[in-house]
């Protein structure tokens, strides 16, 4: 029971299928629909007579496939209105132009407005009723069924009771007002069998709506389905094509009209011009009958004269009546000779008695009251005065008494002129068939043209649509879809009309400012960066070395971020007078995240840590605080270590970070500490961390470093791996903390050869038991009137190192080169010359010189400079690349780096 209020109300708010649409579309579709339903109604499919080898079967109702869609698509209200209009234009038509007898008699405002419009109202509502919940699939087509089945008898049962109360509260009132002498039971026994086959009615009607409703119930969800993916073309294609057909149906029903109505006319034309025609032979004949008896004189019996009787003489005497009626017929008869049947029926009347006709349907003397009785308006004479026409009734009362026609399969519609001559009256009448002999035909080729003429204007409408507005639109979301994903250097030039310029000008613009806007707000966002990397790099240790004071250890670390700023880190300090803590982490984010988390996890580990703490303690208590405010879900990777230098007891922990490499000795192979000591940072709260102790001895070496460096990528998605990593630091086993993290990242540099840098490469080296590089630097304009500082600031250091004049030398030589080599030629095409930075590092054990270029100039590898050939004598050198080779074949190491937007230049020289 509490569900019924909610199903009336579904069925009494159901709005059709389209209740979703527009209201202009439903409107444009309602007009549509009714212009199409008023074109069946003019072409005469509106209201269809059926038959089977010339036996009548029954009426079907044409009307009711539009009504059907209304009524479906719209609902009840949009049915009923459309079934009003519906009617009107039938009763219209009814008066008009009638398809047959019948639908002149019999259709009224009752069988045509009211009919219709009570049919789209129970259409609306028996839909309502079955597509209320909408079922699909199996179950919609039998609801559909169902409702269409119910329809087609309701309606055909209102139909024919409607005509039946037409035919017997109208038509023959009126006709019995005229002549008095009509019944039921009688003369129009016939028309009842016209108006039956209701059984024929019923199928045709059911089959015909069920037709159309499954289609358009199809196509509305098949539309519903594909909306979003339906392009501009095919619905400009298909709206095209209904406007098309649209415009077939109105030419259709105009022409029908047209043809119908000159029809008329031509028949009237003729008949008329025929009774002209037959009216002065019959003048000519009555005179020629009337010299015929006036010489028969003699023989004919005067009625009033008893002498006559039995003749005179021996002559024989013809009564007088009998002599005027031979010559009379004779005389009419040849009035008539030349006509038969394929001309319609011509028939001479004296009063209502039939004097001569060639149908057999009008024997000579057959009296034809009926005919003047019934179907005249006025009196006869009237007619023949006015020249007008009545409509005869072949199939019903004078069925086989006019037209020998045999069985008509309906009731046609006949067209008759009479003509007054004398106390005469030539009757000259066609049936529809006649008179309409040519129509089909002419609808038929008229149909053809219409059709191929609109066919060819949609054709060429569709063509030069599509290739002035639909290409055009085509072509402008092309680039719009490339605009869309980041090419904002794609442009729209259609220009080939107002509209399109309008349209091309527009986004040009839109798209001009929006990259204006993004380069400004890249160049803020570059500069928010810029200062980010500044704030994470002094969050960093810059300073080496960072201990200068302590002579037992030699510290060097990098890291080169992916992006602006990174997440990876590493940090160092000292915990007491004899203990260091360095560690190195990566954290899981990358970019601004990543770089938030990493200050945090940074700051956490250096309080816990610096408090001297056991380094598995520290992390755990970092790993606590860590956990408590990643609403991010971020962790970072930790190996974290105390040293104490005077004992060279190294203790650390590894909390999930990639495993370190150890070298004993000056000569030793490097090997992997290969210990995890518990979760990485930031997930697990009570995640518990163990830690591992080793001793250090002189000349041990220990490298730290991030998953950027082993899992970097080459430009063929070649990984630089495991072994690879420890290739390269075997054949570097004598190489110092600050030596062997610049070479590393440049082999890893080189490695990727041009890839970009997925992730960021951060390095740390620890070398026990020797004293740290001493380091100097300097940064000068990049101008050749600052080469000798340049030169001072490394020549001094190996003076003071009593460093052998060809080694020192040698240095000088290299440094001026590749000094001489920025200031002409990194910083090229600019107004102001840049800087350059000079350092060093000397290094003892054995003694070595590290000396490192830096420039912010345009990218330039002089490691990669094809080597010139030399010369065969000093008259053929060329200017340029000598000084790079004589760098490469004298220093014992030379890389270069590319660091961000700096180029970085390193090279070796030992003594």
């Amino acid at each position: 029971m509490g569900n019924r209020p909610k199903t009336n109300n579904r069925i009494r708010d159901w709005k059709g299928l389209l209740h979703d649409e527009s209201r202009l579309t439903k409107v444009k579709l309602f007009l549509a629909l009714l212009i199409l339903s008023s074109s069946m109604t003019f072409t005469q499919f509106g209201f269809i007579g059926i038959g089977r080898q010339g036996e009548y079967l029954g009426y079907a109702l044409g009307l009711l496939g539009p009504l059907a869609l209304a009524a479906l698509l719209m609902g009840k209200g949009a049915g009923t209105l459309f079934g009003v209009l519906s009617g009107i234009v039938l009763f219209i038509h009814a008066r008009l132009q009638p398809l047959d007898l019948f639908e002149r008699y019999l259709v009224s405002s009752l069988n045509s407005i009211v009919l219709y419009g009570c049919a789209g109202f129970m259409l609306g509502l028996i839909f309502g009723i079955a597509l209320h919940n909408h079922p699909s699939g199996k179950r919609r087509g039998v609801y559909l069924a169902i409702s269409c089945a119910i329809a087609s008898v309701n309606v055909a049962v209102a139909f024919l009771f409607n005509s039946f109360t037409t035919l017997v509260f109208s038509v023959l009132p009126a006709v019995q007002a005229n002549s008095g002498k009509l019944s039921i039971s009688s003369e129009w026994t016939g028309a009842f069998g016209v108006m039956g086959g209701i059984e024929v009615q019923v199928l045709f009607d059911f089959l015909l709506m069920l037709g159309v409703c499954l289609v358009a119930d199809h196509v509305v969800r098949k539309r519903a389905q594909t909306t979003a993916d339906v392009s501009v073309r095919t619905v400009f294609q298909v709206q095209l094509f209904v406007v098309a057909a649209l415009v077939f149906c109105v030419v259709q029903a105009f022409c029908f009209a047209a043809i119908t109505r000159g029809s008329e006319e031509q028949a009237y034309e003729k008949m008329n011009d025929e009774l002209a025609y037959l009216d002065g032979r019959l003048v000519d004949e009555l005179s020629d009958v009337q010299l015929v008896l006036d010489g028969l004189g003699p023989y004919i019996a005067d009625p009033d004269d008893e002498s006559t009787e039995g003749g005179a003489s021996g002559t024989h005497v013809v009564p007088a009546e009998v002599a005027e009626r031979l010559a009379l017929s004779h005389g009419v008869t040849e009035v008539l000779e030349g006509y038969d049947l394929e001309d319609g029926t011509i028939a001479i009347f004296l009063n209502d008695e039939v004097i001569c006709s060639y149908n057999p349907a009008f024997p000579e003397g057959a009296k034809m009251d009926k005919l003047f009785d019934v179907w005249r308006t006025g009196t006869l004479e009237e007619l023949s005065e006015s020249k007008r026409s009545i409509e005869m009734l072949y199939d019903t009362v004078y069925r086989d008494d006019i037209y020998d026609i045999g069985k008509s399969s309906q009731a046609q519609l006949g067209y008759m002129c009479v003509r007054k001559v004398g106390e005469y009256y030539i009757l000259m009448a066609m049936p529809s068939s006649m008179v309409f002999a040519n129509r089909l035909s002419t609808v038929t080729w008229a149909s053809v043209t219409a059709f191929a003429l609109l066919a060819t204007i949609y054709l060429l409408a569709a063509r030069l649509l599509g290739k002035d507005v639909i290409s055009p639109i085509d072509r402008t979301n092309d680039s719009l879809a490339k605009i869309t994903s980041g090419n904002l250097e794609e442009t729209v030039d259609e220009k080939d009309n107002r509209e399109f310029t309008s349209l091309s000008n527009g986004i040009n613009e839109t798209v001009g400012a929006l990259r204006g806007l993004i380069d400004e707000a890249e160049r803020r966002n570059e500069k928010d960066l810029a200062v980010a990397k500044r704030i994470q790099e002094s969050a960093l240790p810059r300073t080496f070395p960072p201990f200068p004071e302590i002579g037992a250890f030699d510290i060097f670390a990098s890291m080169d971020a992916a992006k602006e700023v990174g997440g990876d880190f590493f940090d160092f300090f000292l915990i007491d007078d004899r203990t260091l803590g360095f560690l190195i982490a990566d954290v899981s984010g990358k970019g601004i995240p990543g770089a938030l988390f990493m200050m945090a996890a940074k700051t956490e580990i250096e309080n816990y840590l610096s408090t001297g703490m056991e380094p598995a303690e520290a992390i755990a208590s970092a790993n606590r605080r860590l956990c408590a405010n990643n609403d991010a879900g971020m962790f970072v990777t930790v190996w974290a270590a105390s040293l104490d230098w005077e004992t060279g007891e190294l203790t650390y922990v590894n909390a999930g970070h990639n495993y370190p490499l150890l070298r004993r000795g000056r000569s030793g192979e490097w090997e992997w500490l290969k210990k995890k000591c518990g979760l990485f940072l930031g997930t697990f709260e009570r995640a518990k961390y163990r830690q591992e102790t080793l001793v250090l001895h002189p000349g041990d070496e220990l490298i730290l470093y991030t998953d950027g460096v082993n899992e970097a990528f080459n430009s063929d998605e070649k990984e630089y791996g495991n072994e690879r990593l420890e290739t390269y630091l075997n054949a570097h086993a004598d190489a110092h903390p600050r030596e062997l993290v610049r070479g590393l990242r440049a082999d890893v540099a080189a490695w990727a050869d041009g890839a970009e840098q997925s992730d960021d490469v951060t390095i740390l080296a620890l070398e026990y038991g020797v004293s740290p590089e001493v380091t100097g630097s300097l940064t000068v304009p990049a101008t050749l009137d600052h080469l000798g500082e340049a030169e001072a600031l490394v020549t001094g250091e190996l003076e003071r190192r009593l460093c052998p004049v060809g080694v020192l030398n040698k240095v000088a030589v290299a440094i001026e080169e590749l000094f001489v080599n920025v200031c002409r030629y990194a910083y090229e095409g600019r107004d102001t010359p840049g800087q350059v930075t000079v350092s060093y590092a000397y290094g003892a054990d054995p003694s070595s010189i590290t000396v490192e270029l830096r420039d912010s100039g345009i990218p330039f590898d002089p490691v990669e400079l094809n080597d010139p050939t030399m010369p065969s004598s000093i008259q053929e050198a060329k200017i340029g690349g000598l000084g790079i080779l004589m760098v490469k074949r004298t220093m014992d190491d030379f890389v270069y780096l590319r660091d961000g937007d700096q180029n970085v230049v390193v090279f070796k020289k030992g003594w």
